[in-house]
């Protein structure tokens, strides 16, 4: 029971450390959860007498965040999933950052909102020619 404990703290323990400065705190948890967990699990199936030494949950945690965490990096850059299991299949390629590929904007009638202190020329009675 005690080596459970230390496994589900260094599960805690290493999720609150990588979602703590995170700017998505959500993600963090989930890639650090889920990481670290799967780590565990793995050392436990694989060596059990290894995985009862007080250090070892705490190494598997610490790896697997950052292997789910990479893993993510990964599928985040690539330009599809699709082109990391076959190349061949990854024909369409996303040009929404290609700004050549993109429709130029419909210009719009300009409109007169006034500026700070004085109200726009419609407001003041003016038509735009002088008396």
């Amino acid at each position: 029971m005690p080596h459970l404990v230390n496994a589900l703290l260094s599960v805690l323990v290493v999720t609150g450390l990588l979602a703590g400065p995170s700017l998505r705190p959500r993600l963090a948890l989930f890639l650090g959860v889920t990481g670290s967990v799967i780590a565990n699990h793995l050392v436990w199936l694989t060596a059990p007498v290894l995985w009862s030494h007080v250090l070892t949950p705490w190494a598997a945690s610490v790896s697997g965040a950052l292997v789910a965490v990479a893993i993510w990096s990964l599928l985040r850059t690539s330009p599809t999933a699709a082109s990391l299991v076959d190349p061949d299949a990854a024909a369409l390629q996303d040009v929404a950052g290609d700004p050549a590929d993109q429709e130029e904007p419909v210009p719009s009638d300009v409109i007169d909102l006034g500026t700070a202190g004085r109200p726009p020329r419609a407001l003041l009675g003016h038509t735009g020619t002088r008396s």
